[in-house]
C-alpha cells in the first residue's frame, strides 16, 4: 500500500473518530478528525472554535451557536481516493 493510501485511510479514521465528543464537549475537527482545537475561553463563554492542524474554523457572536454550528458539521462528506491495484 502506497504512503497516498494510507493517509487517506488514516484522515477517514480520524473523521470517523471525530465524531464522538470529546471531554469539553466539542466533536473533532469536521474537516480532518483532529481534536487539537483552539478557543476563546473556557465552557460556553467561547465565540469561535479553529482546528489548530487545518485550520478550519467556526465563529459567531453567540458561544451557544458556535458549539451547535461545530458540533452539526457533517463528518461523513469527505472523498477518499483511495487507488487500488
Amino acid at each position: 500500500m502506497k504512503d497516498r493510501e494510507l493517509n487517506q485511510i488514516k484522515l477517514a479514521l480520524a473523521v470517523f473518530a471525530g465524531a464522538v465528543l470529546d471531554r469539553d464537549g466539542y466533536c473533532g475537527c469536521p474537516k480532518c478528525g483532529s481534536r487539537n482545537l483552539l478557543h476563546d475561553g473556557s465552557s460556553l463563554d467561547d465565540s469561535h472554535l479553529l482546528c489548530s492542524d487545518c485550520w478550519y474554523g467556526i465563529g459567531t457572536s453567540d458561544p451557544y451557536v458556535a458549539i451547535y454550528l461545530w458540533n452539526k458539521e457533517d463528518r461523513t462528506a469527505f472523498q477518499l481516493e483511495i487507488q487500488f491495484e
